[in-house]
């Protein structure tokens, strides 16, 4: 399968591998409907222990991201093309960035006032904490973007005979992979996805929507942590970690 450097949300194949198969199916099927089962679990289960939380999370998002590389090149799917991002899509990043948080924020602090308990996941409390947090946020905004814009649109785009439908597959897939944040937080989340598929198709590469994903998660994470501090966010914990989605 060969997408254009110019647009990666546009397949020209006649069949699947096996590889590809596998990437539609588990980032496809498995993967949400996992998220859906955990956050149902998770109201009842005790917290986890943040620190082994994300480190966990890390290594989750490498095999994850093994697996979406190892796709591309078995399906021939070009995920670093050698275009240079214009400056209008840069500009376009840096405003999605802004905005985002700018909207977030009361979001962030309303989580945190209320005592949600998933604002526990995203909440870095010491120095190890937000050096894992930053170690997460890069390894999710960088594979992420492959996984979900770069592999999986493009082999939903092959799948359904369409760009369009590929991109709202891929969309539907990675917001309900968020099942755990709640569904308020999916419907934001698939908004969020649809902006870095904006980026990446004014840019025509993942370039831009990677750095804007890694700056939005640090942000997030980092400011979790000092509305929690400020605020008294203190849950009790528990060493089990549940398994990442």
């Amino acid at each position: 399968m060969h997408v254009s450097d110019r647009n990666l949300m546009f397949p020209f194949a006649y069949k699947f591998y096996p590889f590809g198969w596998f990437h539609l199916i588990y980032f496809g099927l498995v993967i949400p409907l996992s998220a859906v089962f955990q956050a149902r679990k998770f109201r009842s289960k005790p917290l986890p222990n943040r620190l082994k939380y994300f480190q966990m999370t890390a290594l989750t998002i490498v095999c994850f991201g093994a697996a979406s590389l190892a796709c591309a090149h078995s399906e021939g799917i070009t995920l670093f093309p050698k275009a240079v991002p214009t400056w209008q899509s840069v500009l376009a990043g840096c405003l999605m960035y802004a905005a985002g948080v700018a909207a977030m924020r009361p979001r962030w602090r309303a989580a945190v006032e209320k005592r949600a308990r998933v604002v526990h996941l995203y909440m870095p409390s010491n120095a190890t904490e937000r050096m894992w947090w930053i170690v997460v946020a890069i390894l999710a905004g960088v594979l992420e973007e492959i996984s979900w814009r770069g592999v999986q649109t493009a082999l939903g785009a092959h799948l359904f005979g369409s760009a369009w439908l590929g991109v709202l597959f891929s969309i539907s897939a990675f917001a309900l992979a968020h099942a755990i944040q709640g569904w308020k937080s999916v419907a934001i989340i698939a908004v969020f996805a649809i902006a870095f598929h904006t980026l990446v198709w004014l840019s025509g590469s993942l370039y831009v929507a990677m750095a804007v994903h890694v700056l939005y998660d640090i942000t997030a994470g980092i400011s979790y942590g000092r509305l929690g501090k400020s605020l008294g966010y203190a849950p009790e914990t528990s060493d089990d970690v549940p398994a990442p989605v």
